[in-house]
């Protein structure tokens, strides 16, 4: 994080291996023992008391619990010698992932290029100014964590240790930060060097001085202990001072240019698959202001289509700097954070958030992005298949609300069931390797790696699933991720149930799932057999009376109707039970519900939005949840009705959550392109006012990329290349066509009334 300041700029450090505690068997044997009376009580229409036999014996055990993810420190330059010219600016460039700061003008100008190299593992700070104003720098690093600093040849060493155990921001209980003797917790090292200058260094004990300079090249890396989730990190034999003096040492062999020439071909290799323009003759000097004043201009009512590509490509620069293979997934703040207690554990939530983090990832292009995921998916299913079998009595395995480098499982012995108690996480997670395999068609990924996972979420639920008076399949206890429904005994406001139209359209997608996945691989008809039959039996999801989805197994009265969670809107996005085509009746109740939520809400939440209105073919809809979105939050605020951006983009959601960035950019796609059905649907929900523009290298399920060209809001070319000889259909206002194609070809589609024309 490039802070920019002028005479001190702060470079904020993480490394996404650095959390609180270690792994730790906190499984709950009395969730399993109270389960029958949670039920009963459930049946009985005893709603308080089986929410309190949930909070009070089946949430986790008297444990740790989830664990925040950690600040590792900071990098601070002290500049002397700076022009007091007041001219200042500082950019990200999305294009190249640099961030420069340029303070003074002409030959007092002093400029600064920051950027973190994924081939070579280091940061790089490139310091330069004209020869006739050289300036002084001290350079220094500190902790929030037990710390310490030393030299190290011509830079700096600093280590430490993460905290044993971290309380939840919000939760009170004291001593809030644990740190042990033992040895359990992770070790961690950050180092960084004067790799050039030409200026004197001069090394003290905790800092280094340069003088003189006109140009530097600074090299930073860090490492910890952290070997696997299910090891002990402080007891590991991987020595994290060592690892940064190799990476250090690497880097140091090449040069400035070097060092930007790789990270550059590294990055764009991935940015610029996709090229995203849009057309706004009455605006064509947006892209000159400042970003800070052009979201100034927006909430002044003044226009700026401009600023949804910039949304759109923000989002995926993210994504690219955030989650590469070998890496952790994004989390709640992606890789960026500086508390010790971060609100939410800066962890990763599966009730949406950590879903909505990938969202983007197969859509924009990003497919190599994903893998981090896949991977914390495989260790889930490891933790959650003692959960399943300790507290549920059911074979395969389970996720719940939260989650930590360490995969933990429970969240911890207290919480509202509302949030600490929902067992569908881990089926959830097991759609985004089916749609892994839909967009790249890797049938070896299908069954070496994704089917294993996908069998054993589906197995959990087969035995998770019992039936009600009707004969029907349902879910018990049950939740609708942190929203509350009015008793109709008593009105008091309760959270647990059956059958939460989540619950219920999670299951779904999960035996769809696993039926289609078996059949493609050709396993045992056995299984695929019981998932139909259960799909057959699936409670269907309810339409009021008043026209709307009902969320609970009744039509419950909301507690809040504008709630940030939609949750039973799954089956319509990211699911695909829901369809204009197929289930109109059905749509249009989501669609009631939709104007009954409201168009205001968290920023992840306007994300979710901005799709879910795509889904429905409103692209103006859509485009003023965007709109709202980029609506500019400078008191920072928290307030569950209203989200929006930061100056920044970040998502605000105090500090932030990356999540409304990355949902915002899948609905941008999902807005422009959707392939839920198996075709290919061009310009699906576009905004009227999007007269005119382009998008490139879009991916549709099937292993296609699309490009689209239109004016007038009419589509007037697409390109359609597959990845391998195939056929598809192409859908536009209503016409459809099918395409025949041969491997890296690229077919060019026209519109002309009223068809589809196709030349290869």
């Amino acid at each position: 994080m490039v802070f920019g300041g002028q005479d001190r700029d702060r470079l904020q450090m993480n490394e996404d291996t650095l959390w609180a505690g270690y792994p730790r068997e906190e499984h709950n044997p009395d969730a399993l023992r109270y389960l029958s009376a949670a039920r009963e009580s459930i049946a009985a229409k005893k709603y308080g008391e089986a929410q309190a036999l949930v909070e009070k014996h089946m949430l986790g055990t008297d444990g740790h619990g989830v664990q925040p993810y950690q600040p590792l420190g900071n990098v601070y330059l002290d500049f002397t010698g700076l022009s007091k010219d007041e001219a200042y600016t500082r950019e990200l460039d999305l294009n190249t992932a640099i961030a420069t700061t340029v303070i003074g003008s002409g030959d007092q100008q002093h400029t600064r290029r920051v950027f973190i190299s994924a081939v070579d593992q280091v940061m790089v700070i490139r310091l330069e100014c004209s020869p006739a104003h050289a300036f002084d720098v001290a350079l220094s690093m500190d902790s929030l964590l037990r710390y310490q600093v030393s030299s190290d040849g011509l830079g700096l060493r600093l280590t430490g240790t993460a905290p044993t155990k971290v309380q939840n921001h919000n939760n009170g209980i004291e001593p809030a930060v644990v740190y042990d003797d033992e040895g359990l917790s992770t070790r961690f090292a950050a180092m960084f060097t004067v790799a050039e200058t030409d200026g004197q260094v001069q090394v003290e004990p905790d800092r280094v001085h340069l003088t003189g300079t006109t140009y530097a090249t600074l090299l930073y890396t860090s490492a910890t202990s952290f070997s696997r989730f299910d090891e002990i990190p402080g007891q590991t034999s991987i020595d994290p001072v060592e690892l940064c003096k190799d990476t250090l040492q690497m880097a140091g062999e090449k040069s400035y240019l070097g060092l930007e020439a790789a990270h550059i071909a590294d990055y764009q290799a991935l940015y610029q698959r996709v090229d995203f323009e849009l057309g706004d003759n009455g605006n064509e000097y947006a892209q000159q202001w400042p970003t800070d004043e052009r979201l100034q201009r927006i909430a002044n009512g003044m226009r700026d289509l401009d600023m949804s590509r910039l949304l759109f490509q923000y989002g995926r620069y993210l994504l690219i700097s955030s989650s590469r293979p070998r890496t952790q997934p994004a989390n709640l703040q992606g890789i960026w954070n500086d508390m010790v207690q971060p609100p939410w554990n800066a962890d990763f939530h599966l009730n949406i958030n950590l879903q909505m983090n990938y969202w983007l990832a197969e859509s924009c292009h990003l497919a190599e992005c994903h893998e981090p995921l896949f991977q914390l998916i495989e260790e889930q299913a490891v933790t959650g298949a003692k959960t399943a079998r300790i507290q549920y009595g059911c074979d395969g395995w389970t996720a719940h609300t939260m989650s930590d480098i360490w995969r933990t499982n429970n969240v911890g012995p207290t919480g509202e069931a509302a949030w600490a108690y929902w067992p569908m996480g881990g089926a959830w997670l097991c759609q985004h390797l089916w749609e892994h395999y839909l967009f790249g068609q890797d049938l070896c990924f299908l069954r070496d790696q994704a089917w294993p996972l996908i069998q054993g979420a589906a197995e959990f639920l087969l035995g998770w699933l019992i039936e009600n008076e009707a004969g029907q399949l349902v879910t018990s206890p049950s939740t609708s991720p942190e929203n509350h429904f009015y008793d109709p005994m008593n009105r008091q406001p309760r959270s647990v149930t059956e059958a939460s139209g989540m619950d219920l359209a999670i299951a779904w997608e999960m035996l769809s799932i696993a039926n289609q996945a078996g059949q493609r691989i050709g396993v045992n008809e056995v299984f695929t057999n019981r998932c139909q039959e259960a799909l057959a039996r699936l409670k269907p999801l309810q339409i009021s009376s008043k026209g709307y989805l009902v969320e609970w197994d009744k039509d419950f009265e909301e507690v809040d109707p504008q709630h940030r969670h939609f949750s039973h809107l799954f089956g319509l996005f990211p699911g695909r039970q829901f369809t204009m085509e197929h289930t109109p009746a059905y749509c249009e109740a989501m669609r009631n519900t939709m104007e009954r939520r409201g168009d205001e809400g968290t920023g992840w939440s306007m994300g979710w939005k901005v799709a879910v209105w795509a889904r429905l073919g409103d692209g103006d809809r859509a485009l003023r949840l965007l709109d709202n979105f980029m609506q500019v939050d400078t008191d920072q605020m928290f307030n569950y009705h209203k989200g929006g951006i930061y100056p920044n983009l970040f998502c605000a959601h105090p500090p932030f959550q990356i999540d409304g960035n990355f949902g915002a950019a899948a609905g941008i796609s999902e807005m422009l392109l959707q392939s839920h059905l198996m075709d290919i649907h061009l310009l699906p929900a576009l905004p009227s006012v999007w007269h005119q523009g382009y998008i490139r290298g879009l991916r549709a399920r099937g292993g296609f990329t699309v490009s689209m060209e239109w004016s007038h809001g009419d589509l007037t070319k697409a390109v359609i290349i597959a990845d391998r000889d195939s056929t598809c259909q192409v859908r536009y206002r209503g016409e459809t066509t099918e395409i025949a194609c041969k491997a890296g070809i690229a077919v060019q589609l026209t519109w002309v009334e009223p068809g589809l024309f196709a030349n290869k």
